[in-house]
């Protein structure tokens, strides 16, 4: 199980930095081992590319946490509204 001190960590993170937004949903969950899974839903995803995703959600890992830290992101998802409702 991840340590959920690092996952509250992550997830402020990105609620207090790009994904701001009252609609912007961030699920930080634990994933294999003691590695942790983000998964972002977020209007500013529309029209996006995957890479354009991907760069966003690692931004924002990188300029705030140590790499020991954001070195437990082993999943990081990033879909608009639409994207969810389509599948």
């Amino acid at each position: 199980m991840a340590d959920e001190q690092l996952k509250r960590k992550i997830h402020d993170v990105l609620k207090r930095g790009f994904f701001r937004d009252a609609d912007d949903l961030v699920d930080v969950s634990d994933g294999d081992e003691d590695n942790i899974h983000v998964v972002i839903v977020s209007r500013k995803f529309d029209r996006r590319r995957t890479k354009e995703k991907e760069d966003v959600i690692w931004s924002e890992l990188t300029n705030s946490l140590a790499p020991e830290e954001w070195g437990k992101v082993s999943l990081s998802v990033g879909a608009s509204p639409e994207e969810i409702k389509a599948t």
